[in-house]
């Protein structure tokens, strides 16, 4: 944490750590990951970290269940990181530059590019250039 960090949300406990995957993630271990049908399943997932120069690495791909996310997450880098949406119809990472549309950063994910702009049943979260 520093003064720059304006917020900070977890919604469940990590999968990267120190550059490995977490202990537990094939058997999600006490549902630390949320529920063995949903974590152990294998469809679209997506997660997110950061590498050991602090940038943040953006994962995602098909037919992965979480202890799949987690070893593509340390191939791309990750030290440390967390699964975001999964599912087809959920997983995305969107930009938004001002003066410009928004884009998908990958074309082939299902979600529109303007999801966010307008009400959404999914919670988001945002990173900003200052």
């Amino acid at each position: 944490m520093s003064p720059d960090v304006v917020a900070v949300r977890q919604n469940l406990r990590p999968i990267v750590d120190a550059g490995r995957p977490e202990p537990g993630l094939t058997t999600n271990a006490n549902g630390r990951w949320g529920t063995a049908h949903t974590q152990l399943q294998y469809t679209a997932r997506s997660g997110i970290g950061i590498d050991a120069h602090g940038n943040p690495l953006f994962v995602a791909g098909t037919r992965m269940n979480l202890a799949l996310l987690a070893r593509a997450m340390v191939e791309a880098g990750v030290v440390r990181g967390m699964e975001l949406d999964i599912h087809p119809a959920m997983v995305t990472f969107n930009v938004y530059a001002r003066g410009h549309r928004p884009v998908k950063l990958l074309p082939a994910l299902k979600p529109s590019a303007h999801r966010y702009l307008h009400p959404d049943q999914r919670d988001f979260f945002a990173l900003t250039l200052g």
